[in-house]
């Protein structure tokens, strides 16, 4: 790659955006967002069918084969031979949201949602992007700090880019002093869509991350997510305190509401709002699972 190709490039902001979604009518915007949605699901459909017969619905090869002359996002699957130095043949060919894309809905296909670390709490405040993807033994991580956005230095990095950490069993393979990797004028006008207040470009449902998951309605949560004991498997810890109203609570009472909530596999907190609702107070702290990947944390360079 030519970095002076890149050096041109330089991130639309989200007021030119906002400027430009404020001159279409309500009925073209509401069209343009239904077109999307349904070639959304339109794309993930055709994903999900190839990925579940091991194929990638990209390039209509099994997981397990690459082509020097197809680059294919599949191939940071490491099912076949890949090496670190393919990875450049793939970013000219799939962007970044192209390509976390396809690695979130195979993660997602494995453990919906706590597969993917994409927690704003645990986010710098100078990141852009900084989130982490696992797929089987494999760990995705992309980072974007705010002066990699805009392009820094000369050469190689002095375009609007992203670092790429991937990690097999934990151990090393791509780092991410390895790469920087350029973003497509499409990449950067949905990153400036994102700062504005009434816009939200993400993966959509099955590209869903952790974020969405701490985002959901508490009640929903509290009553339709299914108990396990496998606390790998986990994507929620709830913690709930009980406390009596008038007489203190027995406990067989406590014994009955577990013997429910397992029968019929619902959470403890869930059964005991409804079976206490007139005896006691029932708070419920929801937060992410303890088993939910970390993530990797990029030292940066100060800027000069």
């Amino acid at each position: 790659m030519n970095p002076t190709d890149k050096d041109s490039r330089r991130p639309i902001t989200s007021e030119q955006i906002g400027k430009w979604l404020d001159s279409m009518s309500d009925e073209e915007a509401e069209l343009g967002q239904r077109i999307q949605q349904e070639e959304t699901a339109q794309e993930y459909a055709a994903f999900k069918a190839a990925y579940h017969q091991g194929v990638c619905y990209l390039c209509d090869e099994p997981f397990e084969r690459m082509r020097s002359d197809r680059p294919c996002t599949h191939w940071l699957l490491r099912r076949a031979k890949f090496k670190k130095n393919d990875f450049a043949k793939i970013w000219d060919v799939y962007d970044y949201h192209s390509t976390a894309a396809f690695l979130r809905w195979c993660a997602n296909e494995e453990h919906p949602l706590r597969n993917i670390n994409d927690l704003a709490s645990e986010k710098g405040n100078r990141k852009v992007i900084s989130y982490t993807v696992k797929w089987k033994d494999i760990e995705w991580t992309f980072d974007c700090s705010s002066s990699d956005l805009a392009g820094h230095g000369k050469g190689f990095s002095s375009f609007p880019h992203y670092h790429f950490q991937m990690r097999i069993d934990g151990r090393q393979f791509i780092n991410f002093n390895d790469f920087h990797v350029p973003f497509s004028e499409k990449d950067l006008f949905m990153i400036a869509a994102n700062e504005l207040p009434t816009v939200r470009a993400d993966f959509g449902p099955a590209g869903a991350g952790m974020q969405d998951a701490v985002e959901a309605d508490l009640d929903f949560v509290i009553d339709e997510t299914e108990p396990t004991e496998d606390p790998n498997a986990a994507t929620y810890d709830l913690s709930t305190i009980i406390v009596a109203d008038d007489k203190p609570l027995s406990g067989h009472e406590f014994l009955k509401i577990i013997q429910e909530a397992k029968k019929k596999n619902r959470t403890v907190a869930s059964v005991a709002r409804e079976r206490l609702k007139d005896k006691a107070s029932v708070t419920t702290i929801v937060s992410p699972a303890e088993s939910i990947p970390a993530i990797a944390v990029r030292t940066e360079n100060k800027p000069r």
